[in-house]
């Protein structure tokens, strides 16, 4: 399962999408989860050239994949992951 929070609430209508992930990178997953929730965010996660924007969190089951393989992360069957866009403000 796949779940938006924060500001991508903005781009997509649904607030989780169901994808079978199983062996998929992270990077995979967030294009399938974007062609199922129906609304374009990825470009508020990653830079297309250099991946995940500064302050973009994505969890798989609680851990940062940034304290891992990022992208890379491989996403099995079961697993949840939570997607968090960079906080704007000023």
């Amino acid at each position: 399962m796949v779940k938006f929070y924060g500001l991508l609430r903005r781009h997509v209508p649904k607030a989780a999408v169901e994808i079978a992930a199983d062996g998929l990178t992270v990077l995979a997953l967030l294009r399938k989860a974007e062609e199922e929730a129906g609304g374009a965010f990825l470009d508020e996660l990653l830079d297309r050239e250099r991946g995940l924007l500064t302050g973009t969190i994505i969890l798989v089951n609680g851990e940062n994949i940034r304290l891992g393989q990022g992208l890379e992360t491989r996403v099995g069957a079961g697993d949840r992951v939570d997607l968090f866009s960079p906080a704007g403000g000023g």
